[in-house]
């Protein structure tokens, strides 16, 4: 980990220090004492009343991992609308709102580079992409790679219901600042005709870049996922996936093909997965009732701009000018602290081709 962490107070080292350095995708289990306690105060001191909270218009970014959908991501959640999933809620699962009033009382962070080394910066308070939450709620199977086409009629009411009230809680938690839910977890891509019924009046925003960089990306993320896996393993364990590897690609059509044919760490299967990524969007995108997409490329070559036509797209107001968060961000976009190595870019053209040409990434 980055030597550059920043505590807020002597409390939040000692509390946050080990999970921080333990960051990642499926955060390890938490101390069951902390959690016996936070769970034990959320249900006897707590009054969290969602009756009145509605889940309007909810914004789910679609994109595959290594998009700079964490850049807009955390660009987006500076909007004073907008609730979202934070990193204390997702290592707090089950008593989040607990864990997320604890943080604010006590004024506990943990601020620095996350540890994937790619310049983005995290703290207890910047969005999740909440993998366990939609995994849980989904009932998803982690070691799985299996494409599992799934309905609203899939799920039972009760299942549902829990996913619909754990999101209430969570805008409850802004305190009645943030009433438009925000999420960004690249594993929903399978997912969108799923999320189209559970949230018929959901904003959908799907975010492209190049896949000769993209795929080169991929690969270098399933190497540093699983760097940081062993290390958590060697400090303890991490409570789930401490037998396997992780495998941090979306389970769409054919992965699970791909995989066996070219293994998963091979620059045939990341291309060819985003190759299917765009095929997927673009075969599901009318029946999502809005969408929209844009191009990495496009938000970092103009960024006030970009993210003011997503701010339209979603139906908020352009931030104010004093609020400093967005500013700070927005000045931020492209500037990146680590090097980034690419190759085989003839063997990504060769499987991506047709898309590239469409999206503007080749000449027609």
């Amino acid at each position: 980990m980055t030597e550059a962490v920043q505590y807020s107070n002597f409390l939040a080292r000692v509390l946050l220090k080990g999970r921080f350095e333990n960051q990642f995708v499926v955060p390890e289990k938490p101390p069951k004492g902390l959690e016996r306690f936070l769970r034990w105060y959320e249900k006897t001191w707590m009054k969290v009343d969602v009756s009145a909270i509605d889940i309007d218009r909810p914004i789910f970014m679609v994109t595959l991992p290594r998009t700079g959908g964490s850049m807009l991501q955390n660009l987006l959640c500076t909007h004073p609308d907008i609730a979202y999933i934070t990193n204390t809620m997702h290592g707090l699962r089950s008593c989040f709102c607990a864990a997320d009033y604890m943080r604010k009382k006590l004024n506990l962070n943990a601020t620095g580079e996350r540890y994937l080394k790619d310049s983005v910066v995290v703290d207890a308070d910047t969005p999740s992409d909440g993998v366990a939450f939609w995994g849980e709620w989904l009932e998803e199977d982690p070691f799985s790679l299996a494409y599992r086409p799934r309905g609203i009629d899939d799920f039972a009411p009760e299942q549902i219901e829990r996913m619909r009230t754990d999101i209430k809680k969570m805008i409850w938690c802004f305190e009645g600042k943030g009433r438009r839910f925000f999420t960004k977890n690249p594993a929903l891509l399978p997912h969108l005709p799923l999320l189209a019924q559970l949230f018929p009046d959901a904003k959908f925003v799907h975010v492209i870049r190049d896949p000769r960089k993209c795929a080169n990306s991929l690969l270098k993320l399933h190497r540093l996922d699983n760097k940081q896996l062993r290390r958590i393993r060697a400090n303890g364990g991490h409570g789930v996936y401490d037998e396997q590897d992780f495998i941090p690609y979306p389970r769409l059509p054919h992965l699970e093909e791909i995989v066996a044919e070219h293994g998963d760490e091979d620059i045939h299967t990341t291309a060819k997965l985003w190759n299917q990524a765009m095929s997927f969007v673009n075969a599901h995108k009318d029946a999502l009732g809005s969408f929209t997409e844009m191009r990495h490329e496009d938000l970092v070559a103009h960024p006030r701009e970009t993210v003011a036509r997503i701010f339209d797209f979603c139906e908020l107001e352009q931030p104010d000018p004093d609020n400093q968060a967005f500013d700070t961000r927005v000045k931020r976009v492209g500037k990146i602290d680590h090097v980034n190595h690419y190759g085989d870019f003839d063997v990504v053209e060769s499987i991506c081709g047709d898309w590239m040409r469409h999206y503007g990434y080749l000449d027609a």
